[in-house]
């Protein structure tokens, strides 16, 4: 029988619908058969596991057929690919920074798909995203994190991602965050904040002290690639918010972020999207480091996570529509 500690140590089988893909064998499965995309391996994590990166080429005036079958099973001759352009504005996307916080891989999942396809995983379409930009996307930053968390938290008690968030001393205590890196020795549960040494991830806001690779081969890899603007997706028990990184922007650029937030929350509102009317700044986050090794203009997207006691319960769908609905204004802001 095991051991009641090591129970606690696993994450509990919640199951999601098939457009929010969660699992590893999902995350290889769509990411295998996604002709039109170049997949490759930016680097490992702490415990050892792969780090994704995925780049799409805007496309030209001329297709050319993809040589794998769809991956939904109603596509039957493959995704229409396109020669490359270099030219193109490019947006940059990364998911599961917090282990905790599925519908960020999930999101760049249904991206991926609308680039192939022209729908996301569950059918629906977004004329937005369109396949005229150029994408840079990591859907999965911090793998060890997301093996060790639930695949959902719809439906669920703000106090359950307590649990899971910074994790619980064998004390049988809430890690305090705030201390930063924790000694996964030291933890019941290992939370969703920390690879698998332990490093906070998220917190890695100094270029020059850069501890865990999940943080150094995404930078390198953004680096490589310099998107226009990255795209960072968190969630939290509460409406959707739009945060603005702050260190290491240059003033004329955080203008800039004001104003698309801005936008974003306005046209949000007239299609019946609350989102918090807020936009709250940090200097704590390693967001911002998309801009000091890529230039980018760096933005953080809090979704809800569909817990039952937050202002208003968000299912599924809907939480993956608002994450798709940022990505669409992002792309419309970079087409005009």
């Amino acid at each position: 029988m095991m051991d009641p500690m090591l129970r606690r140590r696993l994450p509990p089988r919640i199951t999601t619908p098939e457009f929010w893909p969660a699992t590893f064998d999902r995350f290889d499965e769509i990411l295998s058969t996604s002709a039109h995309c170049q997949v490759e391996h930016v680097g490992t994590s702490a415990g050892g596991r792969a780090i994704h990166g995925v780049t799409y080429r805007g496309r030209s005036d001329a297709p050319t057929l993809g040589l794998v079958g769809g991956m939904h099973g109603h596509e039957p001759q493959g995704p229409v690919t396109y020669r490359g352009r270099s030219d193109a504005p490019t947006l940059g996307l990364v998911g599961g920074m917090h282990g905790h916080e599925p519908q960020g891989p999930a999101t760049c999942m249904n991206v991926i798909s609308v680039l192939g396809y022209g729908r996301d995983l569950k059918g629906t379409s977004w004329p937005e995203i369109v396949g005229d930009l150029n994408y840079v996307i990591v859907p999965l930053l911090n793998p060890d994190a997301r093996s060790r968390m639930p695949n959902s938290f719809v439906g669920l008690a703000r106090q359950d991602i307590l649990h899971y968030d910074a994790g619980m001393t064998l004390q049988g205590e809430r890690y305090d965050p705030a201390q930063g890196d924790c000694d996964p020795e030291e933890m019941m549960i290992l939370g969703g904040l920390f690879n698998d040494a332990g490093n906070h991830v998220n917190r890695e806001a100094d270029p020059d002290n850069i501890r865990s690779p999940e943080i150094q081969a995404t930078m390198e890899f953004i680096g490589d690639h310099r998107p226009d603007i990255v795209l960072e997706f968190h969630a939290h028990a509460a409406p959707p918010l739009l945060i603005r990184p702050t260190n290491l922007i240059p003033p004329d650029m955080q203008q800039a972020q004001q104003r698309l937030c801005e936008e974003i929350i306005d046209t949000a509102k007239a299609q019946g999207i609350l989102f918090d009317g807020k936009i709250p700044t940090t200097e704590k986050c390693s967001t911002a480091l998309y801009h000091h090794f890529g230039g980018a203009m760096p933005i953080l997207y809090e979704s809800p996570q569909g817990v039952l006691d937050s202002k208003a319960p968000w299912s599924h769908e809907q939480i993956i529509d608002t994450c798709m609905f940022v990505v669409s204004q992002l792309c419309s802001h970079l087409m005009g």
